[in-house]
């Protein structure tokens, strides 16, 4: 019985591409973006040990704690929030199956990952594998996961909403990878963030297990103190989950709806286009306030990478300019990207997936009212993150903002924005589903943003990755922005911005095709229907009506249908 729901969690994490994105491919381009940035010279002459043989290792602990602790908390809060845990309890099948079920499905997602990770690393980057240290390698990996599985359930079980299990799932295990040696191997933090590290198991699984790879050091690669803290965490979440698991959501709060000013747009007829616009961007807002996960993404991440990279780095220089300076346009592209690029086409391909737009369609509100509303939203969170960006990096990193700056900053934001939402158009325009949508725009950003310089890795990239780099338009955003915000003063970056406005209006030409075939306005397939199928119904229900009206008209019956003389289309 737990074989076959072992079977079945797998089989729908395969085909989730939005969490086979998160927990597989991640790991495995972070692995390769690392791995071109800093090289794979041998680290010792002699010994044939390269640098990859400490990345690697790190690398598939962050694999193991993604599956094991942020799918898993993910899928278990999303199952409880759409009912089926609890129609499940209502089954014959016990329910310590269904959660040993869930917990065998994120092992075996963990070992895969753990594999390809590994035998990447093998393959393309000369890792060697100790063959002595194995047997404690295994046990290393297999208490690391039974902790973060443990810890998946204790935060099931202490958070209500499935969206505050995603923000904590993913934003805090991204936010520990920064102080556990697993994004910045090697670091060194302040004495107060590297205590804080330590606290944690994420860091002493990537030291066991680092150290149970390191052909340099001898004995069985089995290390207690580490094991010993990953058994307290997972002891201790594990007596978490069993005391406080619910197998269904806590009852919400609910507000009544209809206020004065509701009533009293109602009465007062049809809204100017302003109003309109106003009105789509503050639902659009409100939407983004209550989803915590997004709103972490798009304005908290950014100015915790701001203030922690410059805080671990403070001397550095990159690009010419010191690096708060760097970080700073680095994230105001990075906010530019996820709130035009990712959000928009997130929240576009929702609704339409769950009827929204084709119910909207019927209603006398206009297209382009729904997609500006859109826009602005995205320029008002951009903005409002900027300017959190800037306050951060004034007070905290003494970086000077000349008043001159600011026009050329407002002027990449709203290009890059725009830019951005043309292509996270095309992608709603030509994926099926949000799913799909989410895992392409997510999959083709992340690694966009560590070749565009916006997210740092270190040492310089080789020839091919930056011109890929250069192909693309947000290394051109943040190439822009970087350029108004140097001190030292650097020409306006026409060319960037050139470049940023052939891909919008590339973008607008390849919708424009699209609904040319189509036979339809922009994006028409998001207002009549959810998916071709529906299409085709509602065109079947048209001539219906219209062979109906042609039989009231004193025509033919209608159940004879047209004659081969009628003329009518």
């Amino acid at each position: 019985m737990i074989g076959r729901l072992v079977r079945h969690e797998t089989l729908s994490f395969v085909r989730t591409p939005m969490a086979a994105v998160f927990t597989v491919a991640i790991p495995l381009l972070m692995t390769v973006i690392v791995g071109a940035a800093v090289g794979n010279q041998v680290v010792q002459p002699g010994s044939g040990v390269r640098v990859m043989q400490f990345v690697v290792p790190v690398m598939a602990v962050f694999g193991v704690a993604q599956g094991c602790f942020g799918a898993l908390a993910i899928r278990l809060a999303d199952l409880r929030d759409r009912g089926w845990l609890k129609r499940l309890r209502g089954t014959p099948v016990p329910a310590s199956a269904v959660l040993a079920g869930l917990a065998g499905a994120s092992l075996v997602i963990a070992s895969v990952t753990v594999a390809v990770l590994l035998a990447v690393g093998v393959v393309f980057y000369d890792v060697q594998p100790v063959w002595r240290t194995l047997p404690a390698l295994l046990l290393t990996l297999l208490i690391g996961a039974a902790c973060f599985t443990a810890l998946g359930f204790a935060v099931v079980a202490l958070v209500r909403s499935a969206a505050a299990v995603q923000l904590l799932g993913t934003g805090l295990l991204l936010g520990l990878a920064f102080i556990s040696d697993v994004i910045l191997v090697g670091a060194r933090l302040p004495a107060w963030l590297d205590a804080i590290g330590w606290i944690f198991p994420l860091r002493h699984l990537a030291h066991a297990v680092r150290d149970a790879m390191n052909p340099f050091l001898t004995g069985a690669g089995l290390y207690p103190d580490h094991l010993a803290v990953l058994l307290l965490w997972g002891i201790g979440g594990a007596a978490l989950a069993v005391r406080r698991f619910r197998w269904e959501r806590p009852a919400a709060r609910t507000r009544t709806a209809g206020t004065a000013r509701e009533r009293r747009a109602r009465s007062q007829g049809r809204p100017s286009p302003w109003r309109l616009l106003a009105a789509q961007a503050g639902h659009a807002l409100v939407r983004l306030r209550r989803d915590l996960s997004t709103a972490f993404f798009t304005v908290i991440l950014p100015v915790l990478l701001l203030a922690l990279i410059s805080l671990i780095f403070a001397d550095a220089r990159v690009s010419g300019v010191r690096l708060p300076v760097f970080m700073l346009a680095a994230m105001i592209t990075y906010t530019v990207g996820v709130a035009s690029y990712v959000n928009i086409a997130e929240a576009t391909a929702g609704d339409r997936e769950r009827g929204v737009l084709k119910r909207l369609a019927g209603t006398p509100l206009p297209r382009w009212a729904y997609h500006a509303g859109h826009l602005t939203t995205a320029l008002l969170v951009t903005l409002a993150t900027t300017a959190v960006l800037a306050l951060v990096a004034v007070l905290g990193y003494d970086v000077r903002i000349e008043p001159r700056a600011v026009p050329g900053i407002l002027a990449a934001t709203a290009l890059g924005a725009a830019c951005f939402t043309v292509l996270g158009a095309v992608v709603v325009a030509f994926a099926s589903n949000q799913q799909t949508v989410n895992a392409i725009t997510l999959g083709t950003f992340l690694p966009l943003a560590f070749v565009s310089d916006v997210f740092v890795v270190g040492g310089e990239l080789p020839g091919a990755l930056r011109t890929v780099g250069d192909v693309f338009p947000l290394r051109h955003v943040s190439h822009a922005i970087l350029a108004v915000l140097d001190p030292a003063g650097r020409p306006w970056p026409w060319t960037d911005l050139a470049m940023v406005a052939a891909w919008t209006l590339g973008g607008l030409a390849v919708l424009a095709v699209v609904d040319a075939r189509r036979g339809a306005g922009p994006l028409r397939r998001c207002r009549r229907s959810s998916g071709s199928r529906d299409f085709r119904l509602w065109r079947r229900a048209r001539r219906r009506n219209e062979l109906e009206m042609q039989g009231s008209d004193g025509g033919r019956p209608p159940w004879t249908g047209p004659s081969r003389s009628s003329s009518s289309p």
